[in-house]
C-alpha cells in the first residue's frame, strides 16, 4: 500500500475527537512507520480517498 505524502503548509486543521476500533488504529500505526509520516497523515489521506471513492461510485449508480 503507498500512501503519497505531499506536504503543504497551507493546510488548515481542526481538532476534533473520534474513537477509533483498536484493529484499525494498528494498521493506522503501521502504515504510519513503515511511509515514515505521522499518524495525523495517513488518517487524512485515508479519509480523503475515502471520500472520493464515494463521489466517484455516487456518481456512477
Amino acid at each position: 500500500m503507498g500512501i503519497a505524502f505531499h506536504k503543504k503548509v497551507d493546510k488548515k486543521y481542526i481538532q476534533y475527537t473520534l474513537r477509533l476500533e483498536e484493529e484499525i488504529l494498528d494498521k493506522i500505526r503501521e502504515i504510519s512507520k513503515k511511509e515514515d509520516i505521522s499518524i495525523n497523515e495517513v488518517v487524512n489521506q485515508s479519509l480523503l480517498f475515502a471520500i472520493n471513492d464515494y463521489e466517484k461510485n455516487k456518481e456512477t449508480k
